[in-house]
């Protein structure tokens, strides 16, 4: 029974008998884009033997199925021409490996020319484990202004570390509904963990996801917070596993569920650096460090390189575990950026963006790379993967799964990746590492899902450490920001230094009544200077964001990226009230945004009819919707698939916001 995983893993593919390593599973592909002539072309390595055809699917970015293929392509070609795209619409690839009838490999690309910039990344909720909180003082500040300067509204929660899972999670549900919604979830020191599974005594799962019998019982289960569900089952004896916190017993408020109930809805990450007695530094001052870690990261301070190492310490024949790291890095660094090497010995010469490493281990150990000590003394990657046995059970002393987030450098996520394989691949085209998390979570297991999986997928044990909101790509921010009053103080001049980044397009200046909540461009085009005249200032104090926007170029396609902002403020501004304006953004809100297909407005009260016009950003109406509520019925869909890409506004009796079609 034990061994049941491993072949259902080989039947996922069609294994053919000249591969011997996990690359072998994979299209080791990477896209060129053409804007003149409009095309997106996909490359791949070539393969000698073994392959008859590529078939080649597309479909939306949000769209939930592949439908028929757009393309089936001869064994022996390595490229592909997809004419049928336009400037900057999203398209998600499958590019599948075939050998006769038999998948031999698979390889995921979101690609896009020149795909717009994306200002409001939407609200963040940070739960602090509160006696944490009270020695982070201004470090936490620091920590929500950097998310507010990627364009993220920042909310926070204290709790205790003796809070029940469940109050921990109605308190969440609340801000969830009282504003209008979250994206991402951080989870910032030792937040009560909730546990799930009954690995071992279950009819299918018959082991746990390291596949030993003695690890059975439940796993911590972080995408309990994450989930619109709360009849988690709590009825269940298990006690299988090794650790007492394994061990499951009826109404101990650990849950027997193994398949996610429902879908995880927010990107969540837990920064915990508790309980790592292998690091000199307390949690405190690993809390503080990493915070520090990451700002550095993100206005970049950090230098990196855009490459990743992979370092296999198993047979593919296992379930081909590191062919997540080959599929992922092929599309974001492209084929030759790929080392494969020793993990740390790599990983020491430079900064590298990306990590993968596998091997037989334990708590604080994964064979053939290294131990909690290892990064303790040196350094790991900026986001790492590792997958073995027993650390992916992560709530315990000196686990290295959290280790690489206590290391001194880089080291600001990781995440046990190889039962099943992760979905990172849209982080190539602007994503956070979180939304590939989300993407992994609610990825229907047994080969059911949009993606393939080997074993273990849509199942409680998949988790993130650390920040999920960090993106792969980052650009450097303007400096020395300087607010100051002019014409009877009715309006702000505002002049900074610009970017040292080459292939600046410009700059785009937020406004806003709240520091944490600066989520829209007061100027619609970014303007090329370094100056800049803001004639309708708030009244009394204003919060200003000045961020760098730059056409970024990866393996995977082109899109327009924003730099972290760099803040001031000013006070004793004779303006508008910024107050009738907050008050009626918050009447109602847009999802998604940026939107390809529909936009759904979601009310936070029940309006009267209304009529919603749609503005392009030179104030021309395109659109308008005329629309009856009732007390069941908050929301209202409208398709903007023809509407050309840009900003646009949607305006009412009852408020006025923005969104993007992408």
């Amino acid at each position: 029974m034990k061994f049941r995983f491993i072949v259902i893993a080989l039947i996922l593919f069609g294994f053919y008998a000249q591969s011997q390593v996990s690359k072998d599973y994979t299209v080791q592909a990477w896209v060129e884009v053409n804007k003149t002539s409009p095309s997106i072309t996909i490359k791949w390595q070539k393969v000698i033997t073994g392959v008859t055809s590529y078939n080649i699917f597309r479909k939306g970015k949000y769209e939930t199925t592949w439908g028929i293929a757009k393309a089936s392509i001869a064994g022996s070609d390595t490229m592909w021409v997809d004419k049928d795209v336009k400037l900057g619409q999203v398209y998600e690839y499958n590019i599948i490996k075939m050998n006769g009838t038999s998948s031999v490999g698979v390889t995921y690309i979101l690609s896009g020319i020149e795909v717009p910039v994306v200002h409001s990344r939407g609200n963040v909720l940070v739960v602090v484990e509160k006696s944490l909180a009270t020695s982070l003082s201004g470090d936490l500040d620091s920590y929500f202004m950097d998310l507010a300067a990627d364009g993220w509204k920042v909310l926070s929660l204290q709790v205790n570390k003796t809070d029940s899972v469940k109050a921990v999670k109605r308190e969440i549900k609340k801000l969830h509904k009282q504003y209008g919604g979250i994206t991402s979830l951080i989870l910032l020191g030792h937040v009560p963990v909730p546990y799930s599974g009954n690995f071992g005594k279950d009819n299918y799962y018959t082991v746990p996801p390291d596949g030993h019998p003695d690890h059975g019982g439940c796993w911590p289960t972080d995408a309990f917070y994450a989930i619109d569900y709360d009849q988690w089952a709590d009825e269940l004896t298990n006690t299988d596993g090794s650790r007492a916190e394994n061990k499951n017993y009826p109404g101990d408020g650990k849950f027997d569920n193994i398949d996610l109930p429902g879908l995880v809805q927010y990107y969540t990450g837990r920064i915990d650096l508790s309980n790592l007695p292998a690091f000199t530094k307390n949690e405190v001052d690993l809390t503080k460090q990493y915070i520090k870690k990451a700002h550095d990261f993100r206005y970049k301070i950090t230098q990196t390189v855009e490459k990743g190492v992979i370092d296999e310490n198993f047979a593919a024949s296992y379930g081909a575990f590191a062919s997540t790291g080959w599929r992922n890095f092929s599309v974001m660094f492209g084929p030759k950026n790929i080392i494969e090497q020793d993990f740390f010995t790599t990983c020491r010469k430079e900064n590298l963006l990306f990590g993968y490493g596998t091997g037989g281990g334990y708590y604080n150990s994964c064979g053939g790379i290294g131990t909690t000590d290892s990064f303790a003394k040196t350094k790991g990657a900026v986001f790492n993967m590792l997958f073995g046995s027993y650390f992916g059970d992560w709530d315990n002393a000196n686990n290295i799964l959290r280790a690489p987030l206590a290391s001194a450098e880089n080291g600001l996520t990781n995440a046990w990746s190889g039962r099943p394989w992760w979905q990172n691949h849209p982080m190539a085209l602007g994503e956070p590492i979180g939304y590939g998390a989300m993407l992994t979570q609610n990825n229907k297991g047994n080969g059911q899902g949009l993606y393939s999986d080997n074993v273990f997928g849509n199942t409680v044990a998949i988790e993130l450490m650390g920040d999920p909101t960090l993106r792969l790509h980052v650009i450097a921010p303007p400096t020395n920001v300087i607010a100051t009053a002019t014409s009877n103080n009715t309006k702000v001049n505002l002049i900074w230094t610009a970017s040292t980044e080459q292939g600046i397009v410009g700059y785009y200046i937020y406004r806003s009544a709240n520091p944490l909540s600066n989520n829209y461009p007061i100027n619609a085009m970014p303007i090329t200077g370094t100056t800049f005249i803001d004639i309708t200032p708030y009244q009394g104090t204003n919060y200003y964001f000045i961020k760098a926007v730059k056409l970024t170029t990866s393996a995977s396609g082109t899109y327009y990226n924003l730099s972290q902002g760099l803040n001031a403020s000013i006070s004793g501004i004779i303006g508008a009230s910024a107050m009738i304006n907050e008050v009626k953004k918050q009447l109602f809100s847009v999802y998604p945004n940026p939107a390809e297909n529909t936009i759904s407005l979601q009310f936070s009260d029940y309006p009267k009819s209304s009529t919603f016009q749609i503005f392009n950003s030179q104030g021309q109406l395109v659109k308008s919707v005329e629309t009856k509520f009732n007390s069941h019925f908050r929301s209202e869909s409208i398709f903007v698939s023809d509407l050309a890409p840009g900003l646009y506004f949607i305006k009412s009796a009852i408020g006025c916001i923005r969104f993007i079609k992408s």
